[in-house]
Formats: C-alpha cells, sequence, structure tokens
C-alpha cells in the first residue's frame, strides 16, 4: 500500500451509528466534501445526490430505514474521498434507484473499485475486468463485464466439446473385444438430443426473462441462478453426447 493510497471499504455488515445522531452529522464526522469531475461535491450535496433531501439531512438516525442507513453508510465511505474502493455485495438491501445512482457515481469515479459481487447487471455496468475462479484452473482474469466472461467460457466450453467429437482413437488389436451400451446408456443415448434441445430452449427463454425484469434486481438474481444451472446441465449433457457418440461409433465401426 503506497502513501498516496486511500482505501474505502464498504463491508456487509454496517457500522454502529449513534441514533440521536442527525444524518448530515454523521457524513461530515467523515468528510465535509470530495472533489469529483463536475466539481467539488459538499456533504449536504452528496446528500440530496442520494435521495437524502435538505428535510431529511437534520433528522435523527434512528428515523431511518435500514436501507436508508445502508445507503447513509455508503455516503461515510464516498465522502471519505478514496482512490480505491472495496465493495463486498455492495447491492445488497439497496433499492433500485440507489442502485443505479451508485453505478453512476462508479463509472466516473477517478480511482480503482474491486467488487465482490454475485449480481451480474452490476458487474456488467461498472466492471472492465472479471477475475472468476474456474473449478480446476484457480482464478483466471477476463476481459470485460460478466456478460463477456460468459461469452468466452461459453466459446471455450463449445472448443473443448469439438476437440473431444474430432478425438480419433486407434482401433483395438484384440477384434473379438466387444463395444456396446448398457441398457441405461442405451436410453439415455436415445434422448440424449432431445434432452438438448429442450435445455437449449430453456436457457434461451431464461435468457428472454432476464431482459424483461432488467429492473427488478431481487428476480434478476434468482433468474440468473436458474438459467446458470441450466447452463451447467446443458455442459454436462455435451460431455455425455461426446461420451455416448464415441460409444456408438465404435459399435457401428467395429
Amino acid at each position: 500500500i503506497g502513501q498516496t493510497v486511500k482505501i474505502g471499504y464498504f463491508s456487509q455488515e454496517l457500522d454502529k451509528m449513534d441514533n440521536d445522531m442527525r444524518v448530515i452529522d454523521y457524513v461530515k464526522a467523515h468528510g465535509e466534501y470530495i472533489q469529483t469531475k463536475d466539481g467539488q461535491l459538499t456533504a449536504s450535496k452528496l446528500l440530496e445526490t442520494f435521495l437524502f433531501p435538505s428535510s431529511m439531512q437534520y433528522s435523527q438516525i434512528a428515523r431511518l430505514s435500514g436501507g436508508e442507513r445502508r445507503r447513509l453508510y455508503l455516503l461515510s465511505i464516498l465522502i471519505t474521498a478514496p482512490n480505491i474502493l472495496f465493495l463486498d455485495e455492495p447491492t445488497n438491501d439497496l433499492d433500485i434507484t440507489t442502485l443505479s445512482l451508485l453505478e453512476d457515481y462508479l463509472q466516473s469515479f477517478d480511482g480503482a473499485v474491486v467488487a465482490v459481487s454475485h449480481d451480474r447487471y452490476f458487474l456488467d455496468r461498472v466492471a472492465d475486468k472479471i477475475f472468476a475462479y474456474d473449478v480446476g484452473e484457480g482464478i483466471n482474469q477476463y476481459i470485460g463485464g460478466y456478460s463477456d466472461y460468459l461469452a468466452v467460457k461459453k466459446e471455450k466450453q463449445i472448443s473443448t466439446t469439438k476437440v473431444k467429437k474430432e478425438k480419433v482413437q486407434a482401433p483395438r488389436d484384440n477384434k473379438s473385444d466387444k463395444v456396446k451400451f448398457t441398457f441405461k446408456e442405451q436410453r439415455e443415448y436415445d434422448t440424449i438430443d432431445d434432452d438438448i434441445s429442450r435445455l437449449e430452449e430453456q436457457i434461451e427463454k431464461a435468457s428472454a426473462e432476464l431482459q424483461s425484469n432488467a429492473s427488478d434486481y431481487t428476480m434478476l438474481q434468482s433468474l440468473t441462478l436458474a438459467k446458470e444451472d441450466l447452463e451447467t446441465q446443458l455442459a454436462e449433457k455435451m460431455d455425455r453426447w461426446v461420451y455416448l457418440n464415441d460409444i456408438n461409433d465404435k459399435i457401428t465401426n467395429r
């Protein structure tokens, strides 16, 4: 950490707040103003920007809702003028309007932002690099937002599947060896093409639902998890398709 580095850390856990303290005094206790691309922003102006009008600024913290307290906690970090922000699940418990304001603020933020989030739409708006833990590979870096990351993952998956399909195995020396499906494999082979088509249709439908619910963050999280589950199922089916077709080729060519 260099001498000029100033870190702001937005935790999932709220700091303890003095309920008797006024909203504006709580923010001013952390800083009087910050410098932005558009000029100097006072504590009062920052509060207004994040939906605390002047009529609320002199109210006691005790009168705030849980969401308003989290928003106030966020402002207490921003007003310290950090040049590096660590955001731990920043979209939790924030309403859609506040999320939009935060995204706009981060896009104009001069410093670096490191965010851990399950919210793919938040990441698409604010991230230009994704660090993802890939099973069996460790942590990999991807350029772009979350959608760019998914596109690269899908392309890698398709390439891997093609390599498996094109792999040629040497014929067996022992001609007496018999290759055949088990009863379960035969049933799976007979239905796997339909299974893959059905999953692809479900993924396409899930993508359409994500688009139509773009402003509902609660629904988005549920739909995203459902779509990712479908994509995992599809990847597993594709691996099985390669395996079963390899057996079928051996049966046909023996």
